[in-house]
């Protein structure tokens, strides 16, 4: 007896799940497919820009003997102290180095713009010099220490400008 109810109870489970499965597997399901569409690849429409905002062939038509900035900005620092009443002078130091490739070069300016001072580079002769504007020679000092770590020997000159 046992075994025809439990044998019952197992071909009612069974036709149970068969029929929930059935009824799974034939919903309808709604599948999209994106397919990419090609676009072919089309050059950019250039516009003519008119002949007078045209800079670059300005500038080639020009004489080579007259200047012009090639930059979009301009920094200029005017000293007054000539017109203020003072000396015309002023006490500034030069930074003489032994070698000027662009590793010294780069290392200097790095170390002087982490040290916040302001510099002047000069090329005379295919050999940059470099111009700092501090009073004090002690910071000076402590930039040539921090120029030795690079192999970068120099030494400060007083120069008036």
């Amino acid at each position: 007896m046992q075994r025809k109810v439990l044998g019952a109870l197992f071909v009612i489970l069974f036709v149970g799940v068969g029929f929930f499965l059935s009824q799974l597997l034939n919903q309808e399901v709604e599948v999209k497919i994106d397919v990419a569409e090609y676009e072919s690849s089309k050059a950019p429409e250039t516009s003519q820009i008119p002949q007078s905002k045209v800079w670059i062939k300005e500038m080639a038509q020009k004489d080579s003997r007259e200047f012009i900035f090639p930059v979009n900005e301009l920094f200029m620092q005017i000293d007054l102290a000539k017109e203020l009443g003072g000396s015309g002078k002023t006490k500034s130091f030069r930074l003489v180095i032994d070698r000027a490739d662009r590793y010294s070069l780069f290392c200097i300016i790095q170390t002087l713009t982490a040290f916040h001072l302001p510099y002047m580079v000069i090329k005379e002769d295919k050999v940059p010099t470099i111009f700092v504007e501090e009073k004090s020679e002690k910071k000076l000092e402590s930039v040539i220490l921090e120029l030795e770590k690079y192999d970068i020997k120099s030494k400060i000159v007083e120069v008036w400008l």
